[in-house]
C-alpha cells in the first residue's frame, strides 16, 4: 500500500501464542465496522517471563498467524516492526512508526475491552493518543471504562462483537495435556502446532 496515500489503518498488537479464531473473528469485525484500507497484526516480539513461562517463538507465532488468516476477507500484512527495537517494544514507538510509513492517515489502535482500564498506566501514552485513535472490543456486557487520568486528547471508539470462550491460555492448557480435542484453532494452524511440537510439556519455550 502507498503511504503517502491517506487511509484507515488498523493495528492489533498481541502475543497470538497461539493465533485462535477469536483473533480473527475480532480483526473481521474491526476491518469491517471501522471501514478499514489496512489490518497490521503486530506480534510481540517477546514478552517479559511471568511465572517463569515463556511464550512460543517469534517465527511460530508469525508463522501461525499467517496460516490463521488464510482466507480473511480483507487487506493485512504481519508487520515485525517490534522485532527491529532493542529491549521491550512500547505501543508508542510502534505507533510512531506507523504514523511516519502513513502520513495523513487516520490510526486505529485495536485492543480489548479489559486493557481500557490500565491504558493510563503505559508508557507514553500521552505520545501514542496523539498518534492513534483507540478502537475497544466491547465484548458482550464487558463494561471497563477509561481512566478519567487519560491525556484529554485520547480518543476512543467502541466496537461492538460477541463474546468468546475462547482464550489461548485454555488452549496452551489443552495442547499442554495432550488433550485430543482443540477448540479454537483452524485446522491449519492446528496441524502446525503438532508438526512443530508446540506448547508441549517438554518443549522450553511452552507455558506451563
Amino acid at each position: 500500500m502507498d503511504g503517502s496515500t491517506a487511509k484507515k489503518i488498523g493495528i492489533f498488537g498481541g502475543s497470538f501464542d497461539p493465533p485462535h479464531k477469536f483473533h480473527l473473528a475480532m480483526a473481521a469485525r474491526a476491518y469491517e465496522y471501522l471501514g478499514l484500507d489496512l489490518l497490521v497484526f503486530v506480534p510481540a516480539a517477546s514478552s517479559p517471563p511471568k511465572f517463569d513461562a515463556h511464550f512460543a517463538s517469534f517465527a511460530d507465532r508469525a508463522e501461525m498467524l499467517k496460516l490463521a488468516l488464510d482466507g480473511f476477507g480483507g487487506n493485512f500484512e504481519i508487520s515485525d516492526i517490534e522485532t527491529r527495537s532493542h529491549g521491550i517494544s512500547y505501543a508508542a514507538d510502534t505507533a510512531e512508526f506507523f504514523a511516519q510509513r502513513f502520513p495523513n492517515s487516520e490510526l486505529y489502535w485495536l485492543m480489548g475491552a479489559d486493557m481500557l482500564a490500565s491504558l493510563v498506566h503505559w508508557k507514553g501514552v500521552e505520545k501514542l493518543s496523539a498518534r492513534v485513535q483507540f478502537a475497544c472490543f466491547d465484548r458482550g456486557g464487558e463494561t471497563a471504562e477509561p481512566s478519567a487520568e487519560l491525556p484529554q486528547n485520547a480518543r476512543i471508539a467502541k466496537i461492538p462483537c460477541a463474546p468468546s470462550g475462547v482464550s489461548s491460555s485454555e488452549i496452551r492448557g489443552a495442547l499442554a495435556r495432550g488433550d485430543s480435542e482443540i477448540l479454537g484453532l483452524s485446522r491449519n494452524v492446528l496441524d502446525y502446532v503438532l508438526r512443530k511440537r508446540l506448547y508441549r510439556k517438554t518443549n522450553p519455550l511452552t507455558r506451563q
